[in-house]
Parts: structure tokens; C-alpha cells; sequence
């Protein structure tokens, strides 16, 4: 039995065995010896053959691949995998399939993007001498990320490479066909982003409503995608969002009278769809969740209220039992139940607040659309959008559980939770970090951002020294501890892209994330090399 090399361990091949690194608890990533594009994809095609037990999640990026497994695994020959692993990736052995008919998408685009011209002076030449030669180029889908349905493609000819901005664009409307660096790409939905602008696409990258997952993805990983040129005009179609939050519910129980800081419906997240650049999402304290569910008797996975901060306010259309968790609304103890009478006005306490995110839960969870197995809100991926005063919502069921008075004092005892710096592992780059970087990270008091939101924690410090030379994008796992070139950590939340190009120093404890996720804008804290 071969071990894991730690994160700290460089790329080993040995007969040509993929390189290991242990990513936190419960992940690896994987690069394959081999140098050939096709070698990552090869790979999936490999474990989705022969999938190791307690796997829940597999994202391929350029050179490497997540393993993600819903619990610590025991040990994994190694020497048993790469027998397996030749059988796709050795071209004389053949794929285990005998090869698979390769798909060819045609993408037609409107040329008129703002960076078209830029991008055609770079290279030296006109904007009609740069899009024929883009559209003669011939591209694969080497991976999906970013944004569910994003397709990073290779094939650009080199002449063609062009550095991204060096200040993204705070939204780039959905469609946009883009390049950054050597890859070309498509925008399936409106977001952020730093790459050049060539112009927009009618094609719809991103289907929610089809029939299938495989089939709600235009794009997949291995296919090939030509470029052609779109004769018409007009605008681009910004895809509606998947609305996870604006059915009327059956049975409606509250009206929003103020949205405060946000809330939104979430629940434990969809974990498992990674590969297609959909991110897990999920409650920011999913222990705080549960335990709204917990006191009420509802099943862990029901779909709860998140009230980010102060200032909701949601009044009663009928008397109703609610329970709470997190931040300071279970009153000192893990969770409590609370009765709420028809008109009556439901609003947490906005002094003496200690953390961010509450809870609230009713009994048989909230009626919100499940998409993927998950109501869990990303705005940002275009799954649903944060609640707005005067929306109504309400439960799946129209009775309330007949409950003396005395229910109003049920409450679960507060757990005893872990004080003290945050744990974190070694990150994927830990070894490209210099000893006094390192050394900075852990010693240094870092103070939350306010630009921090359900994404990503920006922390205020001093700058890290950052290791020299480009990276090539690949998976980020939520509690990565992501370094910018300006040296000030980001640490990637559960709504958070599955893909990244920023060193990866550590990733935060997942038992400590929610510490992190509670810890207030302004406030300190501090990190330590788990043992």
C-alpha cells in the first residue's frame, strides 16, 4: 500500500503514477504524469469507471484533478489505480470503452465587444484579421469553472494570447465570448469578471429546465467548439435566473417587511455537480441550521431561512412556531422554539450582536423549488436571487404542530464550541510560500473585510510575499486560503467558485469554517498550523 504524499510533498512519478496531494480532510488532488491535454479527462473517465467508495465529488481542471469524499477515506492503493489508469490513458491500450464519439459544438458570435480592438492591437493587426483567425482556430472544453456552465477552452493560437485586465469588470453580461491569457471562454451568466471582450452569443450555455444534468450543460468537458460568425443583430439574452425563491408557497406564513443585510433560502448544500462549475453552496453554519431544524423535529436537510445581520423584519399571516439558531437568536443557547401569533412582527435583536448569520426554521421546512436536490441560493451562479420586502413566504404543509405554551421554553443546550485560533491544513502551494510568508500568515492578527460576502473573506493584514510565476487555474475547495497578487488573503466561502488561479497557502479546518463565517466584519482573528 503506496502512502499519500502531503501537500508539501512536489509532483513524484513513479512508472509513470499520477502525483498526489493530500487537500484537507477528506480531499486529494491528483496530476497525472503524462503531459497531453486529454490526460485529466482520461482520468475521469477512469475513476467514473471505477469510482473509490465514499466518493461525492470529482472536478477536473487543466493539469489537475479534485477527489472530494464525504468522509475520510482509508488509504488508496495506488499501484491498484495506475493498472487501471493505463487502460485510458495509455493511447496503444485504448480507452475502456473503445473510444467515444467526440462531440463538435458550433457557437455563432455577434463581433462587437469592447476589447476587440485592443486585443487586435496587441497582436499587431486589424479586428478583422483577428477574428479570422480566431474562427479558423479549431477548441476543447478542457474544463468547466467559475460559473456553472463556464467552459475554459484551449486551442487559441498563440499569437492570439492576450493578458486579462488587470481590474476585472465588476459584471459582464451573460453570453459574452471572452479571452484571458491562452484559453478562450463564454460567460453562461452575468458576473464579475477579467477577461477581453470579443463580442456575444445567442446560444444558451446553461439550461436549468432540461431533462437531465448532462443535458443542462451545453458545453462538456472533451468537447470540440468552433467559432463562427453571427451575421444579426440586436442584444444578448441575459438568462432568468433559476428562481429557487419566488414560487408562492402553498401555504404562505410570513410576509418580508425588511430584508436587512440579505436572507435567502438555504439548506445543506449540492455537493457532487463541482464538475460542471456549480459550486455546493450551503448554509454559511450549516451545524446553526441543523440545529433550527433539530428543535423543531425537522429533517436536517429541510430548507431553513438565512438572515445575514441585523434589520429583517418578517410579520405573521397566521400564528406559527419558528425555530432558531445561530449569532445571538437562540438567546445563549444552541436553538430555541419561539410561538408567533397571526400579525404579530418577528425581528432579532440588532444590539449586542456578536456574530453574522441566523437561522430560522418552520416546522416541515420551507416550501422553496429544489434545484439539483438543493434550495440553496448562489445569486452570484445564477441560482435564485436573496429575498425582497414583500415577498410571501411559507411552508410545504398548512398545519402547525398543536404544541402547549410550554413549547415556548424548548430550546437545544449551546454546544461547547472550539476557542482559539483557526485550525488550517497545508494548501496546495504551501511549499511555494517562503518560510517568513508562512511565518507571517500564522503570526499575524488578520481582520475580516467588509467586502466579504457568501464568496469569499478578504482579510486586511500585512502582505504576504507572493510565490513567483503563474498558475494554472485548478479546483479550489471552500476554506482554500487564496493569496491575490496583492499579497492579502481571500478565503473562498461555500458559494465561492470550483476553480482558481491564485496560490492556495492553507485551507481552513471545514470544522472551523463556520467560526470564520460567524466572525463579524472589523473583527480579528488569528489561524494556526493544525497538528
Amino acid at each position: 500500500m503506496n502512502s499519500v504524499p502531503a501537500a508539501t510533498d512536489p509532483p513524484a512519478s513513479v512508472d509513470g503514477a499520477p502525483a498526489v496531494f493530500r487537500y484537507g480532510p477528506t480531499a486529494w488532488l491528483l496530476e497525472p504524469a503524462v503531459s497531453r491535454p486529454e490526460a485529466v479527462q482520461d482520468f475521469v473517465e477512469c475513476i467514473q469507471r471505477f469510482p473509490p467508495e465514499g466518493l461525492r465529488e470529482i472536478v477536473p481542471a487543466f493539469n489537475r484533478l479534485l477527489l472530494d469524499f464525504s468522509a475520510v477515506p482509508d488509504p488508496v492503493d495506488w499501484t491498484t489505480w495506475l493498472a487501471k489508469w493505463r487502460l485510458v490513458a495509455d493511447p496503444v491500450a485504448g480507452r475502456l470503452d473503445g473510444g467515444t464519439a467526440e462531440r463538435i459544438r458550433e457557437i455563432p458570435v455577434h463581433f462587437d465587444g469592447a476589447d476587440l480592438a485592443r486585443v487586435a492591437n496587441h497582436a499587431g493587426g486589424s479586428a478583422e484579421a483577428w477574428i479570422d483567425r480566431f474562427i479558423a482556430a479549431e477548441y476543447r472544453v478542457q474544463c468547466l469553472g467559475f460559473a456553472p456552465g463556464f467552459p475554459y477552452l484551449r486551442g487559441l493560437p498563440s499569437a492570439l494570447h492576450t493578458p486579462r485586465l488587470s481590474v476585472p469588470r465588476p459584471r459582464v453580461p451573460a453570453g459574452s465570448v471572452a479571452v484571458g491569457g491562452g484559453h478562450a471562454g463564454i460567460y453562461p451568466q452575468a458576473s464579475p469578471g477579467g477577461w477581453n471582450l470579443l463580442g456575444w452569443t445567442r446560444v444558451r450555455l446553461f439550461n436549468p429546465d432540461a431533462s437531465s444534468v448532462a443535458a443542462m450543460f451545453h458545453l462538456h468537458a472533451g468537447d470540440r467548439v468552433r467559432f463562427v460568425r453571427d451575421p444579426g443583430g440586436g442584444e444578448p439574452e441575459s438568462p432568468p435566473l433559476i428562481s429557487l425563491t419566488e414560487v408562492p408557497p402553498p401555504f404562505p406564513l410570513f410576509r418580508v417587511l425588511a430584508t436587512g443585510w440579505g436572507m435567502s433560502f438555504q439548506d445543506l448544500g449540492r455537493p457532487g455537480f463541482g464538475r460542471f462549475g456549480v459550486p455546493a453552496g450551503g448554509a454559511m453554519d450549516p451545524a446553526a441550521a441543523q440545529a433550527a431544524n433539530q428543535v423543531l423535529g425537522n429533517r436536517a436537510t429541510d430548507a431553513v431561512l438565512e438572515l445575514c445581520g441585523p434589520g429583517q423584519i418578517l410579520q405573521a399571516e397566521r400564528d406559527l412556531w419558528l425555530g432558531l439558531a445561530g449569532a445571538d437568536a437562540a438567546e445563549g443557547h444552541r436553538a430555541i422554539t419561539r410561538r408567533l401569533r397571526a400579525g404579530e412582527r418577528f425581528q432579532l435583536p440588532t444590539t449586542s450582536r456578536r456574530q453574522v448569520w441566523s437561522y430560522l426554521a418552520i416546522p416541515g421546512g420551507f416550501a422553496a423549488t429544489r434545484f439539483l436536490g438543493s434550495a440553496s441560493v448562489n445569486a452570484r451562479a445564477g441560482l435564485g436571487a436573496s429575498l425582497r420586502a414583500g415577498a410571501r413566504i411559507g411552508g410545504e404543509r398548512e398545519s402547525q404542530p398543536p404544541w402547549p405554551d410550554a413549547v415556548q421554553r424548548r430550546f437545544l443546550p449551546a454546544a461547547t464550541e472550539r476557542q482559539g485560533p483557526l485550525r488550517v491544513w497545508p494548501g496546495p502551494q504551501w511549499s511555494r510560500f517562503s518560510v517568513a510568508a508562512r511565518e507571517a500568515f500564522f503570526g499575524a492578527n488578520w481582520t475580516v473585510s467588509q467586502q466579504s460576502d457568501r464568496v469569499g473573506y478578504r482579510l486586511s493584514g500585512p502582505a504576504l510575499r507572493v510565490p513567483n510565476g503563474e498558475m494554472i487555474s485548478e479546483p479550489v475547495l471552500p476554506g482554500s486560503i487564496q493569496v491575490p497578487p496583492n499579497g492579502l488573503p481571500i478565503v473562498t466561502m461555500p458559494d465561492g467558485p470550483t476553480l482558481g488561479g491564485y496560490p492556495k497557502l492553507g485551507l481552513v479546518d471545514p470544522e472551523d469554517l463556520p467560526r470564520l463565517a460567524q466572525t463579524l466584519p472589523g473583527s480579528t482573528l488569528r489561524f494556526t498550523l493544525r497538528d
